[in-house]
């Protein structure tokens, strides 16, 4: 692994959360008031699912070259 996909996820939240952070927002309101369409409720959980799965790797990548750097 390089160290150079540690940047690139880094880079994958950052573009993640800057443009769908609208579309998350407002999705994320009309979850609160109860009104997601089926549709909107399943672009939801995918936008979730996508930032969890970009986090834990991330975390894992991290992990990785804190380990590789104290040996």
């Amino acid at each position: 692994m390089e160290r150079r996909t540690l940047e690139q996820l880094e880079a994958a939240l950052e573009a993640v959360s800057k443009e769908l952070a609208p579309r998350v927002e407002e999705l994320a309101r009309k979850s609160t008031a109860g009104v997601l369409t089926p549709e909107e409720h399943q672009e939801y959980a995918e936008v979730v699912r996508l930032n969890d799965t970009l986090s834990l790797l991330k975390l894992q990548a991290e992990e990785f070259w804190s380990v590789r750097a104290a040996s």
